[in-house]
């Protein structure tokens, strides 16, 4: 199912095998291709556990209960997806503890977390989670910059646009519908090994016409383009409830058009999207006033953050105090 580039692969095995042994972080990830157009570059346990900065995120504490994804079984599940050819160049962490800021596995951008768990897990749930952050990931870079694709697809799920939004519980929003859609639909057997999805009051996305030809016919466009990294600050923050997200553009990047400012919880779910801001010479700016897409104000806590501006993003965190 699935070819390596023996060269790359080679290079990668030295070049850990080295940091290893020096206590360094010169780490380039394991590069697989997949028959359904799919790169990945896997990042291990052993390599994020030398230096967390490989991953880019903060984790808790390790704990010797934690027992990471097994990086066979996760690039087996993800090279089983089939029924589609998708041009994406994907990252997936299997992560030695949990993020701090959400407390299991999840997906931003073109990147899957993977999650420990504090024992053993079982092969089918591994290939199940992985999958599913894979849904998030096809997601965002092939649905996200279409608002004509997204009203396709709520149409013909039946979904809406209020009952399904961020403030819907976890199996309602329409970012957990489509992301169970992808895996059901395009999945392997130890990933679709349930017969089900999550949401059980909605049908089978099998049982949906038309819905795997228009998933289909999205994979087949090309993906969004993965942004430039770049660092952003809000302030005030904490705030209350009113702040200002700011991103320093990296020297000779290129910024038109609109930017766009994402809010979401600790657990993920996106809360408010924001598009506008202003861009001022060397970086760009939105406002937030803590508010979700309902225009309702949000509870006190941790949120994060995702601002972009044409091909640059950065993200943070800040602490709304009511």
């Amino acid at each position: 199912m699935m070819t390596q580039r023996n060269n790359k692969s080679n290079m990668v095995a030295l070049m850990t095998a080295l940091a290893l042994m020096a206590g360094t972080a010169a780490f380039a990830g394991e590069v697989v291709e997949l028959d359904n157009g799919m790169t990945l570059t896997v990042y291990s346990a052993d390599e994020i556990r030398i230096n967390s900065a490989v991953c880019g995120i903060d984790l808790v504490a390790d704990d010797a209960r934690f027992v990471s994804f097994d990086r066979d079984v996760v690039v087996g599940a993800l090279a089983a997806m089939s029924g589609f050819e998708a041009d994406l160049d994907v990252n997936v962490y299997l992560l030695p503890a949990t993020p701090v800021l959400v407390a299991s596995s999840f997906a931003s951008t073109n990147n899957i977390y993977l999650a420990p768990g504090t024992g053993a897990i079982h092969a089918s749930t591994q290939a199940y989670i992985a999958t599913h952050e894979m849904g998030h990931v096809m997601t965002w870079a092939f649905m996200d910059n279409s608002s004509a694709r997204w009203e396709a697809y709520m149409q013909l799920r039946g979904l809406d646009n209020a009952l399904n939004g961020p403030a819907a519980s976890h199996a309602d929003r329409a970012r957990e519908i489509v992301a169970e859609d992808f895996r059901f639909l395009f999945g392997g057997a130890l990933a679709t090994s349930t017969g089900s999805i999550e949401n059980h009051h909605l049908a089978l996305p099998s049982n949906v016409d038309g819905l795997e030809e228009l998933l289909v016919s999205f994979l087949s466009e090309k993906a969004m383009a993965v942004s430039n990294v770049a660092s952003a600050t809000a302030y005030p923050n904490p705030c209350n409830p009113r702040t200002t997200i700011e991103m320093a553009l990296p020297s000779g990047a290129q910024v038109s058009g609109s930017v766009r400012l994402s809010i979401y919880n600790i657990r993920g779910a996106l809360v408010q999207t924001i598009d506008g801001g202003q861009i001022n010479g060397n970086s760009v700016s939105v406002d937030w006033n803590g508010d979700n897409s309902q225009g309702q104000g949000v509870a006190s806590g941790r949120y994060i953050y995702m601002i972009q501006a044409g091909k640059v993003m950065a993200k943070g965190s800040v602490t709304l105090v009511r």
